[in-house]
């Protein structure tokens, strides 16, 4: 199964935890989030943005309360969509979600692509596939154009190797995290044994970059490297070993 697979398995589950209470708070939090975005980019409500992992459309909620009506966001997993969509109606706003992997069926000319805590873009299990994405990001941007990406659990380090068990609703969860230093990746694995014995499994490779190789990364696909900082925090830049990356890129 590939990294797709994993996304739409715990979609559902992380619906289900959505509570009005919790919906206010990261309404909250996106709210500060394009904020800095936007002080950052300088982008304006004429822009066309592109939204890639968009999930329940908090950072597009957010978009939609500045004006800017010509915002694109797209998920693979159907789930967050639904919530997405009835807090459009519930507040009143304009906003456009789609089921759709971003690597087919987007065109461009976008002035902005964003992927805000979320590594779709450059999160794949190979470098070869992350070459891919980034220059077919390239590709839908107009010169000068942005690509904002970033997710808290971005490791400064390759993890070390974990494994633990859960029980849920669905069965008992097997949870593993699989270090491979030689190619440099990590696999989080996801083995779910059902009530009745039947088993899935789940995974989830992303290729690990230190700073200089995505720097170089991005510089093959077009991009020079704007700013990489520790989360979405501006005034923290990303180096001093803790998890968390959010990079600012921009195309020649």
């Amino acid at each position: 199964m590939s990294n797709a697979d994993w996304y739409r398995y715990y979609a559902p589950h992380r619906v289900a935890g959505l509570t009005p209470e919790r919906i206010a708070a990261d309404c909250a939090a996106a709210e500060k989030d394009i904020a800095a975005l936007l002080a950052r980019t300088g982008l304006t409500p004429d822009d066309r943005i592109l939204e890639v992992g968009c999930g329940w459309g908090r950072h597009s909620l957010a978009l939609a309360r500045r004006g800017f009506a010509k915002v694109r966001s797209i998920d693979i997993a159907p789930e967050p969509l639904v919530i997405a969509r009835a807090l459009t109606v519930e507040y009143g706003l304009d906003c456009g979600f789609q089921q759709q992997d971003f690597i087919e069926g987007c065109d461009g000319a976008y002035t902005a692509i964003l992927s805000l805590y979320d590594r779709s873009v450059c999160g794949f299990p190979s470098e070869a596939e992350d070459v891919h994405s980034l220059h077919h990001l390239s590709g839908l941007l107009t010169p000068g154009g942005w690509l904002v990406f970033g997710i808290n659990d971005w490791p400064f380090h390759l993890p070390g190797a974990q494994r633990d068990w859960r029980e849920t609703p669905q069965g008992i969860e097997l949870l593993e995290v699989l270090p491979d230093r030689a190619a440099m990746t990590c696999t989080d694995m996801v083995t779910l044994v059902r009530p009745d014995g039947r088993r899935e499994q789940y995974t989830l490779t992303r290729r690990h970059y230190y700073l200089p190789e995505l720097r170089q990364l991005l510089a093959n696909a077009g991009f020079s490297l704007h700013g990489a900082f520790h989360r979405l925090n501006g005034k923290r830049r990303y180096g001093d070993g803790s998890n968390g990356l959010f990079v600012f890129a921009r195309r020649e």
